[in-house]
């Protein structure tokens, strides 16, 4: 899932149509396009956004050792707690709080909310409410610039379609881990991430049992979610048509922090004990083998995201917020490329909440 050049040619337009409430006149509605054979490949962008607790630093790519963030934002100037953030394809940048959501055009300068393009108030008709208004655990642009809200009041993902609009409404919302279903049992919402084919996958928990597993809901949404088999977060996931045409051998992959073992247990063994690595799955899985990496490296990662055009990919390190650089596909136990060091202080890098971006 990358966020940055999805462009629609050759592609086939689809439509999603939800009476979700809220507006008068026309529902909303949310075009998907799905790739199709010879999709144009995914340009390179141009800048890396960090985010650290409630600091959003801007890097211009490629990185080198030294390379330094070229601006720094606060995020949401005058709050306590940092709001949630993500990047659509052209680079602008949505900001969610527990009371609203403010999009921020480029070029960046601030994110004064006088600034912001558009302010979107939080409502039920957008995503469930509480007292202190909503609770908000990941927001992710789609490849084709919607919106997705994931909340913990009643484990609900909702949509913004897009354009977004400061009366916008759901266009869609998808309750999870509803007993009956597949996903039963796994009520905490952890991230939400998109394929280039905008097919949604959720890390989720179920703490009664402690187990976490990544789920795919395909298009059309309102088919009930499936779990892959695996407990991945920070998936991101890397598909052929992404990388440049001169690339002799395109992969697609699948990334993430791993947590499981490594293999089989050999017939009459006890199975091997779990590890929590950071790894690389061929795609398509195929879970008549076992779902197993191809490729891992001793590292905890508190983010992650895919740079096929430089067959690289970016990783932030879960301890100390280092941004790190390895090359892509991954090979087993390789080690970064380049190492840079968490700019904020211990308060904003240490064991913090932490995303990565790509734009234009």
């Amino acid at each position: 899932m990358i966020r940055y050049g999805i462009y629609p040619v050759a592609l086939a337009a689809l439509a999603v149509v939800c009476a979700c409430g809220g507006g008068a006149g026309s529902q909303p509605v949310t075009t998907i396009y799905t790739a199709g054979p010879g999709a144009t490949p995914t340009p390179s962008a141009h800048t890396l956004y960090v985010d650290h607790y409630g600091t959003l630093y801007q890097y211009a790519l490629p990185l080198q050792s030294g390379s330094r963030p070229l601006h720094a934002f606060v995020e949401s100037p005058g709050s306590a707690l940092p709001p949630e953030i993500s990047v659509d394809p052209f680079g602008t940048i949505a900001v969610a709080t527990t009371e609203d959501i403010r999009t921020f055009a480029p070029p960046l300068q601030s994110f004064d909310p006088k600034r912001a393009r558009v302010k979107l108030k939080l409502t039920p008709a957008i995503t469930e409410m509480g007292p202190a208004g909503a609770d908000l655990v990941d927001i992710e642009y789609d490849p084709n610039g919607n919106l997705w809200l994931l909340n913990n009041l009643g484990g609900e993902i909702s949509e913004v379609a897009a354009p977004i609009h400061p009366n916008a409404v759901a266009a869609l919302t998808i309750p999870f881990g509803a007993p009956g279903t597949k996903a039963a049992g796994f009520t905490a919402l952890i991230q939400a991430r998109f394929d280039v084919s905008a097919a949604l996958y959720v890390y989720a928990s179920n703490a009664a049992a402690n187990r976490s597993r990544l789920f795919k809901i395909s298009f059309p949404y309102a088919k009930p979610a499936s779990p892959l088999g695996i407990d991945l977060g920070q998936a991101d996931f890397v598909d052929s048509s992404q990388y440049l045409p001169t690339d002799p051998h395109p992969n697609s992959l699948l990334l993430g922090q791993y947590n499981g073992p490594l293999h089989s247990p050999p017939p009459g063994s006890p199975p091997p004990p779990p590890v929590n690595v950071l790894s690389q799955f061929a795609e398509p899985l195929d879970p008549a083998l076992g779902i197993f990496p191809q490729a891992t490296d001793n590292t905890i990662v508190g983010a992650l995201i895919a740079d096929p055009p430089r067959e690289a990919f970016y990783t932030l390190d879960n301890a100390t917020g280092a941004l790190n650089v390895y090359s892509l596909p991954l090979s087993n136990k390789a080690a970064p490329k380049v190492t840079l060091p968490c700019p904020g202080t211990i308060a904003t890098c240490d064991n913090k909440p932490e995303h990565l971006f790509l734009a234009p």
